[in-house]
């Protein structure tokens, strides 16, 4: 065998060799020689659910993990031989009609406020004498009082966020949507727990009356975030305090750590003040988004890197590369992260690079690569944009990313919907990691946005349900959301009250349009916002 035959030999062996584990690892030295992190703590997952295993090698497996989800407990509850850890994984699993058939400890591990609104009053007493000796009893009586806002108030502090934030908002707007007294409400802001109350109150933009009672929390307050500083400003001036609107957005700017949520302080006082100062403030700043977007700030350091070969020794699609990438560059100089990053300047690694140069830049460069397009040649420009635009921010484009609930692959496809795209289009023997080929990720990506887009017409909605649901999105969009109004709609965007699919939203929208420039389709991010009112135009559910 000559040297040019050997040398193309050994890159084959260096391309497979991290492939050669596809599917459920057969047995546990498979774990031996892979680095900690998700991808390790995915296959355990799937070990312990195919293999039969004794629970001295479910404790090994223990040792690697690194990360608990809910799923990993569950499935090494199964395996390992103990008796309360089991239990906890059997009570957790159970539904409200068994937990209450099962005894005081299971019922104490399970229960909660918002179950107990949904039983009789006489049904609680009775669960509250079962559970006296655990904490959670101090609660349950506010619930089946003749008066439960009047009970919660007369508590401390505990009681009032242990009610008010536990029990559901049906429940907060049916018994506690009341004012309540600039006293209670300086106690209360002593507490962190502030900031989920607040969230709660104007994103869910049901209770007409409590909220009035937030214009009076202290701007000043320390355990006050930067979110919740924002939501209260967007409160007053729901409630025409305009002026203390203002005040409640300059100190949401003082606690802002990212640059977007600067932009999106300044976005809304040049809003309501008119006052250019704000938006010239905006074009200070280095990020991309959706407020800079429509600043109409031109971004300078927009990269759009290109490449199309195959890289010789890196296999995109093992996980375990990535692991090991993401750790190499973990505590790098700038320097240092370059000069890793040109060893992966070629088209099958493109996400990577750009990956290692977003980070050499400190962020302040933003890589729009295109790759893998050799799988979209029959897809319009309108969709590639959209497929990249999701991409970019469910995995940075990376076709073997994992995330801590073990969505998968480039387009973070989770596997139950993974399996039930590859059952209907009868793909024989599909495997959860078919996912991290960039061809089939993308090839379900255009199945399932098909599906979405019989319902959605815009891309901002289609992001709330890639990232929501469906059913997510049809109850926001039928809530009086997006409707005309003063600061429509970019208030109903601002208040979407599923923390995640709010920013992912905004995110994805920014992409998109910087896809559609990339690709010689330019869309207007104002006619974007324009059209967001008009149901027959962004989706059927308001039709």
């Amino acid at each position: 065998m000559g040297f040019k035959t050997l040398g193309r030999v050994l890159i084959l062996c260096l391309l497979f060799s991290s492939t050669l584990f596809s599917g459920i690892p057969k047995d546990l030295s498979f774990f031996d020689d892979k680095p900690r992190g998700l991808s390790k703590d995915f296959y355990i997952y799937r070990y312990l659910k195919k293999h039969t295993t004794t629970s001295d090698e479910a404790w090994k497996l223990l040792e690697q993990t690194s990360r608990m989800s809910m799923k990993l407990f569950h499935a090494y509850a199964k395996k390992l031989d103990e008796p309360g850890i089991k239990k906890v994984s059997k009570c957790l699993k159970m539904k409200l009609k068994s937990l209450l058939k099962s005894d005081d400890e299971c019922l104490a591990i399970k229960f909660s406020p918002y179950y107990a609104t949904l039983i009789s009053k006489d049904e609680l007493k009775k669960v509250e004498k079962r559970l006296e000796k655990y904490d959670i009893s101090k609660s349950l009586h506010v619930i089946y009082s003749d008066n439960p806002f009047q009970t919660m108030i007369d508590g401390d502090e505990k009681l009032f966020f242990d009610i008010f934030n536990r029990v559901g908002s049906k429940y907060r707007k049916k018994f506690l949507d009341h004012e309540i007294s600039k006293k209670k409400i300086k106690e209360l802001e002593k507490s962190w727990k502030i900031n989920s109350t607040i969230k709660y109150v104007i994103t869910g933009r049901k209770l007409e009356n409590f909220n009035k009672s937030l214009i009076h929390v202290d701007r000043f307050a320390k355990t006050l975030s930067h979110e919740s500083l924002f939501f209260l400003a967007l409160n007053a001036l729901q409630l025409r305090y305009n002026k203390l609107s203002m005040a409640f957005f300059d100190e949401a700017y003082k606690k802002a750590y990212y640059r977007m949520d600067k932009d999106k302080v300044l976005f809304w006082q040049f809003l309501v003040s008119k006052d250019e100062k704000y938006k010239n403030a905006i074009k200070e700043s280095f990020d991309m988004n959706i407020y800079t977007l429509l600043s109409g700030i031109k971004n300078e350091r927009i990269m759009i890197p290109k490449a199309w070969e195959q890289h010789p020794t890196y296999d995109e699609k093992d996980p375990f590369g990535w692991t090991k990438l993401l750790s190499q560059a973990r505590g790098k100089t700038s320097k240092e992260l370059e000069d890793i990053a040109q060893t992966y300047l070629y088209g099958s690694t493109l996400p990577h690079y750009s990956y290692l140069m977003e980070k050499a830049s400190g962020y302040k460069d933003h890589y729009f690569p295109i790759p893998y397009t050799q799988y979209l040649t029959k897809t319009d420009k309108q969709r590639i944009a959209l497929i990249m635009a999701i991409a970019r921010q469910e995995s940075r484009l990376v076709p073997s990313a994992l995330s801590h609930s073990y969505a998968l692959g480039m387009m973070q496809f989770m596997p139950f919907l993974a399996r039930a795209i590859a059952k209907e289009q009868n793909i024989k023997n599909f495997d959860l990691d078919d996912m991290f080929d960039p061809k089939i990720a993308l090839k379900f990506a255009n199945i399932h946005l098909d599906w979405l887009e019989r319902s959605l017409y815009h891309p901002l909605f289609i992001a709330y349900a890639y990232n929501g649901g469906i059913g997510f999105t049809k109850r926001l969009l039928k809530s009086n959301t997006f409707q005309k109004g003063a600061y429509e709609p970019f208030l109903s965007m601002e208040l979407v009250h599923y923390d995640e699919s709010r920013k992912y939203g905004k995110k994805v929208l920014a992409n998109y349009v910087t896809y559609m420039q990339i690709l010689g389709q330019p869309v207007s991010i104002y006619e974007l916002f324009e059209v967001l009112t008009e149901p027959s135009k962004t989706d059927k559910f308001r039709d």
